[in-house]
């Protein structure tokens, strides 16, 4: 299983679906991550501070908390951002770009999910599921809109 940062960031921060990817993750033995996450997650928490979402010392605790995740034996692997990664971002980047305009980052998750073959990938964001479903990379579940 590979977590975009945006869901990293819900199983520390109360969101209308962290319950439903908490359980997702749960009693998964193989849940990875680029470490690009570890830039997104702490960009994600201040922007969230800064826009009064979360108070300044949730910030920090959830901060603690993501930390305790991709520390050793924390249950979340994070794949090394290689040169290997960045050009098969490149790839996906120029294989996307007719029909989904894959940003940066994104294509950094896809390549390290697709390198790593750390399947399902889980995700809510909509470019990056086009993307994902264009490369063949298998999709976890989504929470059910009501």
């Amino acid at each position: 299983m590979y977590l975009d940062s945006s869901i990293i960031v819900k199983l520390v921060v109360r969101e209308p679906d962290s319950e439903f990817y908490a359980d997702l993750v749960d009693g998964q033995a193989l849940v990875g991550t680029s470490e690009l996450a570890i830039a997104e997650c702490r960009s994600a928490l201040l922007r969230k501070r800064s826009h009064g979402d979360i108070a300044p010392g949730t910030c920090e605790q959830a901060w603690k908390r993501l930390q305790l995740l991709w520390s050793a034996g924390g249950g979340l692997r994070l794949h090394p951002v290689t040169r290997v990664v960045l050009l098969d971002a490149t790839d996906i980047t120029e294989r996307c770009a007719a029909a989904i305009g894959v940003r940066t980052l994104d294509a950094i998750h896809l390549a390290s999910c697709q390198l790593s073959k750390s399947y399902p990938l889980i995700t809510n964001d909509r470019t990056m599921r086009r993307a994902a479903e264009t490369l063949g990379i298998p999709l976890g579940a989504e929470p059910r809109q009501g």
